[in-house]
Formats: structure tokens, sequence, C-alpha cells
């Protein structure tokens, strides 16, 4: 279960559920997809996380850890099935958010490990 803390977050960046909220999150969360599609951001994912903020980097590792599913634990894609439940404002494709590192898609439970458990209550 997500914190309170993330989930006050990311129901805030959807905005009012207008189109404008929904361009500015989509664009943010593009800007941290970029970032976190590379083989380094094992060793970048907390200078990314300051740079881009928690929800686009949450949102990104979300989708990635459902779309890869059958790769991953299930603790993981529980988490990010509640942020894609919590992100409403979302387009139809979200493969926008899909991190493309080149690395297995278990290391993202090493690198974004630490995140997801200080967010989950």
């Amino acid at each position: 279960m997500l914190d309170r803390e993330i989930a006050k977050e990311i129901r805030k960046a959807n905005g009012d559920g207008g189109r404008e909220a929904k361009l500015k999150l989509l664009r943010q969360v593009k800007a941290a997809n970029k970032d976190l599609s590379s083989t380094n951001v094992r060793d970048r994912f907390d200078e990314i996380m300051k740079k881009h903020g928690r929800v686009p980097v949450a949102i990104c590792v979300g989708v990635t850890a459902v779309m890869r599913k059958d790769r991953l634990n299930r603790w993981i894609v529980d988490w990010g099935r509640e942020v894609l439940a919590l992100w409403t404002n979302r387009p139809h494709d979200i493969s926008a958010a899909l991190i493309e590192d080149n690395l297995h898609p278990s290391r993202i439970e090493e690198y974004a490990g630490g995140f997801v458990r200080a967010t989950t209550e």
C-alpha cells in the first residue's frame, strides 16, 4: 500500500483533470523517463529523483513494473498498480513512461527498490 504522502503528491499532480494538467504531468513524466532510460540508471537514480521529483519517477517505475510484471516480484508490481490507479489524468497509451534501460527487467527492483519501500506503508 502506498504511503499517504506519495499518494497525496500523485493526486495533486493530476491537477484539475483538464487537458493542460494532463499535458504538464505527461511532459514531466517523459523528461524523467528520458533520464531513467539509460544503462547507468543504477548509479544516477537518486540524482534523477532529485531532478524530476518523486511523482514523475514513481509513475515511470510504476508503469515499468506493471508492463514487465511477468519478470518481477509481486511487491513491486502491486506498488506499480497502486501508482497507476492514482494517476487518473493519464493518456490511453502509458508506454511513454516505460523505462527502457537495456538492463534485465529485475534490475529495477535493485535501483528503485529503496524508493518503493520508502513509499510503502
